[in-house]
């Protein structure tokens, strides 16, 4: 039975379903819903999430403040565009993993094929536990200490500050109530838009690995379709099942490029912008840790900084396994018995190595790479403007 790779994001695709941003469902019930719950919780919500920055106080202290999680927000709103211009080739791309090119043909493959999709669901598993542990202590230790302590409740993302105090203190539990909604929704995006990204990675990295093995294990006769045994030892016959099974990986590379590609094509912009603020979110993330705040915003903000960090470091580790994993085929396939083959082969063989010499990898808008190396500059830009923050702080104090 053929492995139909896409099921491990079947969960993806439900919170896709859920928040709006992506359905197989066409009923104008449906996008009259999606667009309802998108306008509400997404682009009215950052709307407002806008304005609130004209009537901050302006002081480093309280801009900082309401910039936790903004920088967020405009990431969210890049993934949620991109599903939404984007939808035929992300229908493209759950096409291709189902598709016959993509299916394992050996033993080895379908064990591959199957670590890959076990993984993906585990990951989700991970990401979606830390993401909602993070937002419940933001989201309830207030509400909680309001309903125990008395005392005050204060809005969750951002103060409002176009709105007066007494309309705030009269409708509080509204708005309290949007907001945690918002942040509940803008959450629900970056786990399923994210880890679904990643998913296409690891897919790549598994094509990679069938690719190499079918490679090195290219001249065996043992890898040969079953005929009859007086064909089996005709030289003739298996040259040109070892030229068939050659041309058949080169095809194979050129499928796993263009899936590359068409990943690369939809995520491009959006890769540049959450990797562009990323060092930003993790900057205002240090700099918050300085200013007093109640032990459970501390723990809060520890969890949220290290899933923005895990958003930005798993992709550039994988990243950088992509880009291993392709220039190893340049060597795997030095591994089979190519000395003895014929001139033809060895031509589409020198071909094959050229192109690999070149590795693949996934830019963000062909600005950078995701690699360790980014991951490493990103870390270090934020250090950098914390710094800068810190001296701004001392010098107003």
């Amino acid at each position: 039975m053929p492995l139909k790779q896409s099921d491990c994001f079947s969960i993806n695709k439900k919170y896709w379903t859920l928040i709006g941003i992506y359905s197989t469902i066409d009923s104008k019930m449906y996008i009259w819903y999606s667009r309802i719950v998108l306008f509400i919780f997404i682009f009215f919500y950052d709307t407002l999430s806008t304005l609130n920055f004209y009537y901050v106080p302006r002081d480093l202290d309280h801009f900082i403040e309401e910039l936790i999680f903004y920088f967020t927000e405009l990431s969210v709103i890049s993934k949620v565009l991109t599903y939404i211009l984007m939808r035929e080739s992300i229908t493209k791309i759950l096409c291709v993993l189902d598709s016959e090119k993509f299916e394992p043909d050996t033993e080895k493959g379908i064990a591959i094929t199957t670590a890959a999709m076990k993984f993906n669901i585990k990951y989700w598993r991970i990401v979606a536990f830390a993401s909602y542990f993070s937002h419940l202590i933001h989201i309830l230790s207030p509400l909680i200490a309001h309903l125990s302590l008395s005392v005050p409740l204060v809005l969750p993302l951002c103060s409002y500050s176009f709105l007066t105090e007494s309309f705030k203190e009269r409708f509080i539990y509204p708005l309290y109530t949007y907001q945690c909604l918002g942040m509940h929704a803008h959450m629900l995006c970056n786990l399923n838009i994210d880890t679904f990204f990643l998913g296409l990675m690891i897919f790549t990295i598994a094509q990679l690995e069938i690719l190499d093995d079918k490679l090195v294990t290219l001249t065996n006769i043992s890898q040969l379709p079953n005929s009859k045994a007086g064909d089996r030892n005709n030289s003739n016959i298996n040259e040109l099942e070892f030229e068939k099974n050659l041309n058949k990986c080169v095809k194979q590379y050129l499928e796993i490029s263009q899936f590359c590609d068409l990943v690369e094509d939809v995520f491009s912009i959006t890769l540049f912008l959450q990797f562009g603020i990323a060092s930003c979110i993790i900057c205002v993330c240090l700099f918050r840790f300085t200013l007093p705040a109640p032990i459970q915003y501390y723990m809060f903000l520890a969890s949220y900084m290290f899933v923005m960090t895990i958003q930005i470091a798993v992709p550039c580790w994988f990243g950088t396994r992509i880009i291993v994993k392709s220039s190893l085929l340049s060597q795997a396939i030095y591994n089979c018995d190519w000395t003895p083959r014929p001139r033809r082969f060895k031509s589409t063989m020198r071909l094959f190595v050229e192109r690999a010499n070149r590795p693949l990898s996934v830019t963000g808008w062909k600005m950078f790479p995701l690699s360790l190396n980014t991951f490493t500059s990103i870390m270090n830009s934020a250090y950098s403007f914390f710094t800068l923050l810190r001296y701004m702080q001392t010098r107003e104090h």
